[in-house]
């Protein structure tokens, strides 16, 4: 029965499938054209379905790799801030060892300043203050030399001129 708006469709269909939609309609007691109506929905509403399924997919993907990026972002904060509290902690440490370096410095220097003042004393005692000033004097000049660089010694190669 034909309402307003309806449309006729005229196509061939194989027999098999017209007897089994003939078959369908008596068993369901209904008409073909409410079965072929009826099954032309279940198809729209099922690529309607894999639509919306594949727009929600796209979606969730989309979703996800979002999530990853921000992941990845604040992994990569919290590996900067591991790094620089590891590089702080190292300066730190760095930092102490040239103060206890600095620290022993002082305290040698304050240590061999007393010794040669003792030393001096002594030998000025036991001997006399002239010979106690040559020996510092000697001392003072055995001890710069000591601290400068060593010099390399230099090659000289004497080369022959072929042109004689």
């Amino acid at each position: 029965m034909a309402h307003e708006g309806d449309k006729q469709v005229n196509f061939w269909i194989p027999e098999a499938l017209r007897n089994h939609l003939a078959r369908r309609a008596e068993e369901e007691k209904r008409t073909m054209t409410d079965i072929v109506i009826d099954l032309i929905r279940e198809d729209i509403a099922r690529q309607n379905g894999e639509l919306t399924q594949n727009q929600t997919l796209t979606v969730l993907q989309e979703m996800m790799a979002a999530e990853l990026r921000q992941a990845n972002a604040q992994l990569r904060r919290d590996l900067r801030e591991d790094h620089e509290y590891e590089i702080e902690s190292l300066f730190e440490r760095i930092k102490k060892q040239f103060d206890r370096v600095a620290g022993l410095t002082v305290m040698s220097v304050r240590n061999g300043s007393i010794a040669r003042r003792m030393i001096y004393s002594a030998i000025s005692k036991a001997f006399d203050s002239s010979f106690a000033k040559v020996v510092y004097d000697h001392a003072k000049q055995k001890a710069q030399e000591e601290l400068l660089p060593r010099k390399a010694p230099t090659v000289h190669t004497h080369i022959e001129d072929d042109e004689q």
